[in-house]
């Protein structure tokens, strides 16, 4: 399938879902508040925002499974093989969230926000003055 300049293609990790969005996302967002944290793992999330209509899925979907979360506007969608987080609709059907660490390339909208900033903890500040700095696994 020949790639699209104003499109993006994305995938989870086991490649069993696959999608497309469009490449016109009205912000990119960093957050470091603590459910986003506990979402992913780490230290933030990185989340492109578009509208539900910019998404074709290309295969795939019956491995989606999703965890709305209460009183939140926030929706967990996941590869139910591998884990991966995928883009979802808020629940109020409003917004599309992409996930961008899914995506094959960054989207062209560059970071427009950083939310809970105050909530980044303390090892994501002091690793940050370890760029370029390569330390051995074992």
């Amino acid at each position: 399938m020949a790639s699209h300049p104003d499109m993006i293609d994305g995938q989870c990790i086991c490649g069993a879902v696959r999608y497309r969005v469009q490449d016109n996302m009205t912000a990119f967002k960093l957050c470091y508040c603590n459910f986003c944290k506990k979402a992913s793992g780490s230290a933030h999330v990185a989340n492109a925002f578009t509208t539900p209509d910019r998404i074709e899925w290309l295969e795939g979907q019956e491995q989606l499974t999703s965890f709305n979360v209460p009183n939140s506007q926030v929706r967990r969608v996941f590869c139910r093989s591998c884990g991966t987080s995928l883009p979802f609709k808020t629940q109020n059907g409003k917004f599309l969230v992409v996930p961008v660490g899914s995506l094959s390339r960054p989207p062209s909208q560059p970071v427009s926000a950083i939310v809970g900033r105050a909530s980044r903890p303390a090892w994501y500040n002091e690793a940050l003055g370890l760029e370029g700095v390569v330390l051995p696994l074992n």
